[in-house]
């Protein structure tokens, strides 16, 4: 578990904390901390309030921690699976169009891509997660519920997620293990699918 060990102490670097502060912030003895940035295995309670201090969202911490994880592959991805919460029947409805295709319309709870403004109804095409630039995506974000609109860019090392908006950051993954990889990645970002049709809620 080495890499993730060295992940956290980069982490930790990038934002010039010593291992004091950072021991004392989140709890821990200054010890732990030095072995936590060695060979130990960090318990969850600490990488919440680790994630927190760094600045860093918890669920790249997650998916660094499953990529340095001894678990088989088929945990792993159910691991993954059980990161995106089943949408909630009374916050959204299904829709259907001529083709029978699965069409989701949710209401945008977060900050999104500048072209879709925060409270706009949008639907979604779940049976298209074809990622292509030009396009916007909803997710479900699996931490708090919310959800969002972003495009999406796929190169042969980055999955980048685009938002073009002054308050929300793009987010970028570094892809080493190609297509599953990346599909793990979307998996637990919540990707829902394309969006098909925005429109604003007075």
């Amino acid at each position: 578990m080495a890499a993730f060990n060295q992940y956290l102490k980069a982490l930790r670097e990038r934002k010039f904390l010593d291992i004091g502060t950072v021991a004392e912030r989140t709890g821990v003895h200054r010890n732990t901390q030095s072995k936590y940035e060695d060979s130990r295995d960090p318990n969850f309670d600490y990488l919440v309030e680790f994630s927190a201090l760094v600045g860093e969202p918890f669920i790249n911490v997650l998916l660094k921690r499953l990529d340095d994880s001894k678990a088989s592959p088929n945990a792993i991805d159910r691991a993954l699976d059980s990161l995106t919460p089943t949408p909630v029947a009374h916050t959204q409805s299904q829709l259907s169009d001529e083709n029978h295709t699965d069409k989701l319309q949710v209401q945008l709870s977060e900050e999104s891509h500048t072209l879709i403004p925060a409270s706009a109804l949008i639907s979604i095409d779940t049976s298209n997660k074809t990622i292509d630039a030009d396009s916007i995506y909803g997710f479900l974000n699996p931490m708090n519920g919310g959800y969002f609109a972003a495009k999406l860019k796929l190169t042969n090392s980055k999955l980048h997620l685009l938002f073009d908006h002054p308050t929300r950051k793009d987010l970028s993954f570094a892809i080493e293990g190609g297509e599953t990889e990346s599909h793990y990645i979307l998996k637990t970002l919540g990707l829902l699918g394309k969006v098909v049709k925005a429109e604003l809620s007075f």
